[in-house]
């Protein structure tokens, strides 16, 4: 009997994913990772793992968490820039955990609830988007090691959000019951802005004229892009269009002069082998987003430049692109910096 180790959260969809690889005849070990104090559904996945009569571990990650993921969120937004904490907890935290847990319990195979595919041809195992376009995650696992593809299963790939949901109701599961996780877990609810100390105030500018229409309470505050909280009256619309950490300062504009067709990507995980200099294919620079046509020009081995055929909303300094040839993921990096027209 294969043995698989499970991400369970105590949610539907990795206790479906939990439920599917034991139908399938497959000995599943569930893990929980307990990444903060008072985690969410931790009963409810102990509740999920009796009812699927599966063995059940605990394992703390709270330090790796907090040093890895919580304080790098929380420094990036000091330094104007919006990171993803789904991606890194992906990549530094719980597929690491667990390759090292299956390598522990000489399991050949880990699990998550993540929906993706993986396909192998001639051995070489692919990363690709799964079949519910809405629900679709692949984009939170281009930073994963390229060797995992050989090890990781996606059981919820094939399946729509809808599937699984009617498939919980009908086993009768506990966790039918588990509220959606949110984007950012840790933050349970609360404002990222509220848990920042107050920075240093600086000046709120109008790109298009060079005037100062305002005063922000600290460069944490805002993100490419942002149109809501700026703290200025004005009679249009405004946009955050660029933060400037050496200067201190924010920049505002109409939301046309937040679309850019160039930005650079660096911090690069490929998961194709990827042939010459420069490439075409689709790029997504945000999860709810369909990925639009680009080109790929390599600068250097971790550093590319991005150029959009139609310039795309707020491309982001901290947030991921991910590099897609039809429902192949191909890699990714993470934003560093915007070319902008003006």
């Amino acid at each position: 009997m294969e043995k698989v180790v499970m991400a369970m959260s105590g949610g539907i969809d990795s206790s479906v994913a939990a439920y599917l690889l034991k139908k399938k005849g497959m000995a599943v070990l569930g893990v929980f990772f307990l990444l903060f104090d008072e985690p969410v559904n931790l009963e409810l996945a102990k509740k999920t793992a009796d009812f699927l009569d599966i063995d059940f571990h605990i394992e703390d990650l709270r330090e790796q968490f907090s040093s890895q993921v919580i304080n790098p969120f929380f420094e990036g937004y000091k330094f104007g820039i919006t990171p993803n904490p789904c991606v890194i907890c992906n990549q530094k935290i719980k597929f690491p955990t667990l390759n090292r847990i299956a390598k522990t319990v000489n399991a050949n195979y880990f699990a998550t609830g993540h929906y993706a595919r993986v396909i192998t041809v001639d051995k070489t195992p692919y990363l690709l988007k799964g079949i519910d376009n809405k629900k679709d995650q692949s984009y939170f696992l281009y930073g994963i090691e390229r060797s995992f593809l050989h090890h990781v299963i996606f059981p919820l790939g094939e399946h729509t959000k809808q599937k699984v949901r009617e498939m919980a109701e009908k086993i009768g599961i506990p966790s039918k019951i588990a509220e959606e996780s949110t984007e950012v877990c840790f933050l349970k609810d609360k404002r990222y802005y509220d848990m920042i100390k107050l920075g240093k105030e600086g000046p709120i500018v109008e790109m298009s004229t060079g005037k100062i229409i305002g005063q922000h309470r600290g460069i944490h505050l805002f993100t490419i892009g942002q149109r809501k909280r700026l703290g200025i009256s004005s009679p249009y619309p405004l946009y955050v269009v660029k933060i400037e950490p050496s200067e201190n300062t924010i920049y505002v504009d109409s939301k046309e002069k937040a679309f850019m067709r160039e930005f650079v990507v660096s911090e690069l995980n490929w998961l194709f082998d990827i042939d010459g200099k420069e490439f075409s294919c689709s790029v997504k620079i945000r999860y709810a987003m369909s990925p639009e046509k680009a080109t790929v020009k390599l600068i250097d081995e971790n550093k590319v430049k991005v150029c959009f055929e139609k310039p795309q909303f707020a491309p982001t300094p901290g947030q991921s692109a991910v590099f897609y040839k039809e429902d192949v993921v191909l890699g990714g990096g993470v934003i560093k910096e915007t070319m902008q027209d003006f």
